[in-house]
């Protein structure tokens, strides 16, 4: 049989994955990228006049990410990891709560100690939580053929009805919206259930070098096409034409299968030309339907003397939250930290976010800072600007009904167009890994023919 040769479109997380997993299944592997670097919306940052790497993308990992712990001795990586500190500060009209998340007792002790709460409210969201965790062998967080039956309705509607508002509003936002910014109202319950099933007593970790060294590892001797920006497919027989741009001007080649390891959008302008039996209208549906929140992520540089013992500042309570979550990074850089010196992370809700797009850097880190100061005071009045990302399409929202529009859509995989990216399985890097192993298997199920 001849070796079939496959484009990869993007050299993300999952583009890399997929590349990775064809090559190993002795497929001629060609990856394509419009940056002149290896990352996707993982790329990091890296301050050229210090040793400073940011993730304004996919910054911690877990311990329950199964696929990606089990990569990292491979790819050699299993050295270049920080245990993340997991207290937190919840910050509230009322004043300011500590919340120790180290493990899975000093988390249910916390959470019985929330002063803002009853004991009522600290029962049922005790006994909620314990149902939730009973759930963890059952469930397959990054499967949404797994998760469709909890895809009824809402973080927020679920919540408040098992627990209430107060305990909704003084814990349950907490969990979800400091990490994938979009409210409560607009997460399905399946996201919550699943990811929270998995998080008691878990680890978190990130890599300090930066998390889009995972991407660089995985292309391993694969050498993209930096620079490439494909803007269309076109049939040619049972096969694709690709049509990409370069420095050097326009190029085609034709190629037997295709894996579209980008966003759902840039995914769905590719295939726009395609014909019903190569890309079926459901599909076009879908990647034409699938929405992202925009984030804005501001990091500044300040002078404390004393590390400070939280990794992150979160707000409770109810109402609007345009502050999502401030990350205390100095803990991931230790030079830094012995000169006196922290790391500050300012991420911002989707309604926040696009309030600044389109303002200079300049005016960005005036009026966040200003905000970070009324957020959380104990913060010093002085700050070094740092970096500024502001991205349009941050995280793949995952609303009520869409796990089982993916699941449908998984079913519609071929062998000579296969999608992946985090949008299919989890917002996450587990769920990019996760894409990619899906759009390999449709690839491979052609193998033979």
């Amino acid at each position: 049989m001849k070796k079939r040769n496959v484009a990869v479109i993007g050299a993300g997380v999952s583009g890399a994955m997929s590349a990775r997993l064809l090559q190993q299944a002795g497929y001629t592997v060609r990856v394509f990228e419009k940056e002149m670097t290896p990352g996707g919306r993982a790329m990091s940052w890296r301050d050229p006049n210090r040793d400073i790497v940011l993730d304004s993308g996919a910054a911690f990992f877990t311990s329950f990410y199964e696929r990606l712990i089990a990569l990292l001795p491979e790819l050699g990586l299993q050295d270049g990891v920080h245990r993340l500190s997991r207290q937190f500060d919840f910050v509230s009209p009322t004043g300011i709560d500590r919340f120790n998340a180290s493990n899975v007792w000093a988390s249910a002790w916390s959470t019985l100690w929330l002063p803002t709460l009853g004991l009522a409210d600290k029962w049922r969201l005790t006994v909620y939580l314990a149902k939730i965790n009973a759930q963890r062998k059952k469930l397959d967080w990054v499967s949404p053929e797994s998760l469709c039956h909890l895809d009824d309705r809402s973080v927020a509607d679920d919540a408040i009805e098992q627990v209430g508002e107060a305990a909704y509003h003084a814990f349950i936002r907490q969990t979800i919206e400091p990490f994938w910014f979009m409210p409560s109202e607009q997460v399905s319950r399946a996201m919550f259930v699943s990811m929270m099933s998995n998080s008691a007593g878990a680890s978190f970790y990130s890599f300090p070098g930066g998390i889009d060294q995972l991407p660089s590892r995985l292309l391993g001797d694969l050498e993209p096409s930096f620079g490439a920006e494909v803007h269309a497919l076109l049939e040619d027989g049972e096969r694709t034409k690709l049509c990409w741009r370069d420095a050097d001007g326009e190029h085609e080649e034709v190629f037997d299968s295709i894996v579209c390891a980008t966003t759902a959008s840039v995914a769905a302008k590719l295939c726009g030309s395609l014909s019903a039996k190569r890309y079926d209208a459901e599909q076009r549906e879908f990647l034409e339907g699938q929405s992202y929140c925009e984030n804005l992520h501001v990091a500044f540089l300040i002078n404390r003397e004393q590390g400070h013992p939280v990794s992150l500042v979160v707000p409770a309570g109810v109402g609007e939250r345009d502050i999502v979550a401030l990350g205390l990074c100095g803990e991931r850089y230790p030079a830094l930290r012995a000169e006196g010196k922290e790391i500050v992370s300012l991420y911002f809700s989707p309604k926040a976010s696009r309030r600044y797009i389109g303002q200079s850097d300049e005016s960005i880190f005036k009026d966040t800072w200003a905000r970070a100061l009324a957020f959380y005071p104990s913060l010093p009045v002085d700050a070094e600007p740092l970096h500024v990302a502001l991205r349009e399409e941050a995280i793949p929202e995952f609303g009520v009904g869409q796990y089982k529009k993916i699941a449908s859509f998984q079913r519609l995989q071929r062998p000579d167009l296969a999608f992946s990216g985090d949008y299919l399985a989890g917002a996450c890097i587990e769920g990019a890994l996760a894409s990619a192993e899906r759009a390999v298997a449709a690839i491979l199920s052609g193998k033979s023919k």
